[in-house]
C-alpha cells in the first residue's frame, strides 16, 4: 500500500510540474520536485550537503539526499535552494547568517515555493564542516 501511494504521489507530482512548464523556473533536478509544492503556504523539506553559498545569487547549491523524507537515489544529484531576509539559519540552538554556511555543511531546509524558486524559510545545521 505504501509504495502504492508513493507511486501515485509521484505521478501526481510529475504532473503538477510538467503543467508549470519547462525545468521548474530554472532549480535544476530538486526544483521539479519541489514546485509539486502547491503555494508559499504549503512548505516541503530538502537535506543535503552544501557545495557552494552565492551571496549574490541569494543562492545556496547542495548535493541533495532527502526531499521530503524520501531518500534521493540519484547519485550526485544537486539543486540549489534560494534565501531572503526572512530565511533563519539555526545550529545548536543558535542563530547564524547565511553566510555563515560553508562547503560540506549538512543541512535540513524547509522552504516554500515562492514564484517558481524553492525559498528557504529555515536552514538547521545538522553537521558542521568545519
Amino acid at each position: 500500500m505504501r509504495r502504492a501511494t508513493f507511486v501515485l504521489a509521484a505521478l501526481l507530482l510529475t504532473a503538477a510540474c510538467g503543467s508549470m512548464g519547462g525545468d521548474g523556473g530554472g532549480l535544476g533536478s530538486i526544483g521539479d520536485i519541489i514546485l509539486g509544492s502547491p503555494s508559499t503556504t504549503t512548505s516541503s523539506d530538502v537535506k543535503g550537503a552544501v557545495t557552494y553559498v552565492d551571496t549574490g545569487a541569494r543562492r545556496i547549491d547542495l548535493d541533495v539526499t532527502y526531499i521530503n523524507n524520501l531518500r534521493d537515489n540519484n547519485q550526485g544529484q544537486r539543486g540549489s535552494i534560494y534565501y531572503d531576509n526572512s530565511t533563519r539559519v539555526v545550529y545548536q540552538n543558535k542563530e547564524y547568517n547565511v553566510t555563515d554556511l560553508e562547503r560540506g555543511d549538512e543541512i535540513e531546509v524547509t522552504g516554500v515555493n515562492d514564484n517558481g524558486r524553492y525559498v528557504a524559510r529555515t536552514i538547521t545545521v545538522v553537521r558542521d564542516a568545519s
